[in-house]
């Protein structure tokens, strides 16, 4: 997987990439609780971190298909460094402001919106498309990697220095990440893209959507990947009522069980990245999302910490085979010219997250976290066992 130079140079990028995204993430949530206090703020932060996939995600895929990817990643790394900038002048000057912080978190989700399209697509580009599924699995392992330790560095930077070195260090990865995707891009064949159709944006996602929704694997992860981040993903939020209110635990064991699905999700990932190479992708990647949805219910009726664990692990290992496959199936079944695209598509359905979080939120008011958990955990469940049933070209989906 790593023989390719190009790929190679990408990979390494994406670890830099993924890594400054958890050090903003970490970094911004603890300031605004710092600056606030309030919870709802720092929600907020996470709304306009995933706005842009949910307004600019299909927008992002077109502009993807109608120029030179590495240039638009060379964009992504110049707003992002710019953006880090200005929130690290903000705090090292002692200006800190919400009205700065919210716009800048914006300006990084724009540039995840962008970066999900883009450089999915741009991997299919440079590696052997035989390679394509055990590459997607490695993505994935590097995404859990830099989250494990990006968030460790994160908090002992704002431990030493504040907000204003972890900012600092989260323009040092945007600038570094800045010159190895310029070396990328020197390593990469000159690719001649037809100007004039760059410009008729409306039609061409509009036509990105028909053509890649007529496909019924397309289809059926879009709908899986709305049904995983509206009724699944948004339980992560309550977290930490699930380990007081229902198991009783301290913010420490709190930490453990908030951590156990990433490290389930790092194992499958590296099973699928360097094991046996596995078929009908399809099944795997259905499967997992329904596995992970009939363990969330478990989880919020389980009373006992240890079973909880056990069950947050096995539920990293469900959603991993989600994830470890999601762009991959839309890769292998779409056109070249239009695979951004899809994989925009697949953004715009992944923008739809913050719905999920408030109406877990909401649900929760009404009547707590343990029945808010599982019953948007057994509307998903019913959701997936229905596309599990009608979209046999899902289930039997193989990545070549």
């Amino acid at each position: 997987m790593l023989a390719s130079p190009a790929y190679r140079r990408l990979w390494l990028s994406g670890i830099i990439y993924y890594s400054a995204k958890w050090v903003e993430i970490i970094t911004s949530g603890w300031i605004v609780l710092a600056l606030t206090g309030s919870p709802l703020l720092v929600g907020l932060t996470g709304f306009f971190r995933v706005l842009p996939m949910l307004v600019l995600g299909s927008l992002f895929g077109v502009l993807a298909d109608r120029f030179t990817r590495v240039n638009i990643l060379l964009g992504i790394h110049v707003a992002s460094l710019l953006a880090a900038l200005v929130l690290a002048l903000t705090f090292l000057l002692g200006h800190a402001s919400l009205v700065i912080v919210y716009p800048m978190i914006f300006v990084l989700g724009c540039g995840s919106a962008a970066d999900f399209s883009t450089r999915s697509a741009l991997i299919d580009e440079v590696q052997d498309r035989s390679l394509l599924a055990n590459t997607m699995s490695l993505e994935s392992l590097s995404m859990s990697g830099a989250k494990i330790t990006a968030t460790v560095f994160a908090g002992f930077l704002l431990s030493v220095g504040g907000a204003g070195l972890a900012y600092g260090y989260l323009a040092a990865l945007y600038g570094f990440g800045l010159l190895w995707i310029g070396a990328l891009k020197r390593r990469l064949p000159t690719r001649r893209r037809d100007q004039t159709a760059s410009l008729r944006v409306m039609a061409s996602l509009h036509s990105g959507w028909a053509s890649s929704l007529r496909i019924p694997v397309v289809r059926g992860v879009f709908i899986v990947t709305i049904i995983i981040n509206v009724l699944i993903f948004p339980y992560q939020q309550l977290i930490a009522l699930v380990a007081g209110d229902i198991l009783s635990v301290g913010p420490f064991w709190m930490g453990v069980l908030a951590g156990a699905d990433g490290i389930g999700g790092a194992l499958i990932a590296a099973w699928l990245t360097f094991g046996a190479r596995t078929q009908r992708q399809g099944a795997l990647f259905i499967g997992g999302s329904t596995g992970a949805a009939a363990l969330l219910i478990g989880l919020a009726l389980s009373p006992i910490f240890a079973l909880s664990l056990a069950i947050q692990l096995a539920l990293g290992i469900c959603a991993g085979l989600f994830s470890a496959h999601q762009a991959a199936l839309v890769l292998s079944a779409t056109p070249m010219e239009s695979r951004s695209r899809a994989l925009g598509l697949i953004a715009t359905a992944i923008g739809l997250t913050p719905i999920g979080m408030l109406l877990i939120g909401g649900v929760s008011s009404a009547a707590g976290a343990q029945i808010a958990i599982a019953t948007m955990a057994a509307l998903g469940l019913t959701g997936l066992l229905l596309v599990m049933i009608f979209n046999p070209h899902l289930r039997a989906a193989r990545i070549a």
